[in-house]
């Protein structure tokens, strides 16, 4: 038959010099067991629904969502068609501009020729009614230069 054999002396009682050869005072470790409790209260807390939690999936309004009825439809379509005459304007403007630039090259260089040709003799009336008539067109282009056609 088998017999009972004595525990052995590592099982027994613990000794209370036993615990202050602990690698932590007392007080430590009862500071570590309240922040370990504290850090997992809040889960331990939370174990029902509560009813004034807000819904998975957050409600929109009728009008976030709703599909454009005729009147918006056709504000939408104004505006666009506004926003692209406003846009070919600017492109011609701008194409009106290369060119009066290009025609007042044109016109200096062929001044400026003719009067390197006449050298030191007086002006003809004729270069004067050019330059006068270029002057006009570089303040023609630098008034458009400075304009701009925008939607208000």
């Amino acid at each position: 038959m088998h017999t009972c054999q004595p525990i052995s002396s590592e099982f027994s009682k613990p000794n209370r010099n036993q615990f202050k050869s602990a690698p932590f005072p007392l007080s430590i470790r009862c500071f570590l067991v309240g922040g370990l409790f504290l850090l997992c209260a809040p889960s331990l807390v939370v174990t029902g629904q509560n009813t004034n939690q807000a819904p998975p999936h957050p409600i929109l309004l009728p009008q976030a969502n709703h599909l454009p009825d005729i009147n918006d439809q056709m504000k939408m379509n104004s505006a666009q068609r506004k926003r692209q005459n406003f846009d070919a304007a600017n492109a011609l403007r701008q194409h009106q501009i290369n060119d009066d630039a290009t025609k007042l090259l044109i016109l200096t260089k062929d001044l400026k020729a003719q009067m390197d040709k006449i050298g030191d003799h007086p002006l003809p009336d004729r270069l004067l009614r050019e330059a006068e008539a270029i002057e006009v067109l570089a303040h023609d282009v630098q008034a458009e230069m400075t304009l701009s056609v925008s939607g208000s």
